[in-house]
């Protein structure tokens, strides 16, 4: 499902505003063009007229890891139904040209429509073509998924946010996790980035720029000794509070 879902989020990404469109050489515009083709060809179906930008070895690596050929991708496009609901916001476009080979990078926002649920999806998607003939075609594509947190927080006393104020360390030499309290809310913050720590529960909580969760330990006598951070493929950080 995940396959199907992000090929069409690839689709139906619409051209750049021309308000928004950065100033990109001739060479790089002919490379846009060639993706915006890909895109017009795959939402009419045509797919003869779309595999004529694609190679016939062209790579698709999907958010999950998996690879995927040209013909998978073709039978996949196939099967979906014109009011399979998807919607993008493509921007931030870097182009680079490199002779015969050329890279495009930007970052959208799918919508995915699931019985009741709206399903979001910030993405950023890697292109690679090269030119034969005269003509560039798209030999790999690479897409993956930002960390966007969608929680949402518990209420819970904000009084005993004070204990968790402190410096955290995960090993030696990285940045240290810097909480405090500011305005009655509890901080994160390491190097230069702060995020807000929202609560899933008294002890337990998360950021919205990330997909884990931390859970703060207590010792015997209930002081805040570290924390362990939970990834969201079950995997576990444990934390020490040096201050």
């Amino acid at each position: 499902m995940r396959f199907i879902a992000c090929l069409f989020l690839c689709l139906s990404a619409s051209m750049i505003s021309a308000q928004d469109q950065p100033k990109f050489s001739p060479a790089q515009q002919e490379v846009l063009n060639v993706r915006n083709a890909l895109r017009e060809t795959a939402l009419r179906r045509d797919m003869t007229a779309w595999s004529r930008y694609v190679a016939d070895d062209c790579i698709f690596s999907t958010d999950d890891g998996e690879l995927h050929t040209k013909a998978q991708f073709i039978e996949h496009v196939g099967k979906l139904p014109p009011e399979y609901d998807r919607s993008a916001n493509p921007r931030d476009y870097i182009v680079h040209v490199y002779g015969n080979t050329a890279v495009i990078n930007f970052r959208l926002t799918g919508h995915e429509q699931f019985t009741d649920a709206d399903i979001i999806s910030e993405q950023r998607q890697t292109e690679t073509y090269i030119k034969q003939n005269g003509s560039w075609l798209l030999v790999a594509r690479q897409w993956g998924n930002l960390p966007v947190n969608f929680r949402k927080p518990v209420a819970v006393d904000a009084s005993v946010y004070k204990d968790f104020i402190g410096e955290y360390e995960s090993r030696a030499g990285d940045d240290l996790d810097v909480v405090s309290v500011k305005d009655g809310k509890l901080w994160s913050r390491f190097g230069k980035d702060e995020d807000e720590y929202l609560p899933l529960g008294p002890d337990t909580f998360f950021v919205r720029s990330d997909l884990g969760s931390v859970t703060f330990s207590r010792d015997s006598e209930g002081h805040v000794i570290g924390y362990t951070y939970h990834r969201v493929d079950g995997q576990e950080i444990h934390v020490k509070k040096i201050k």
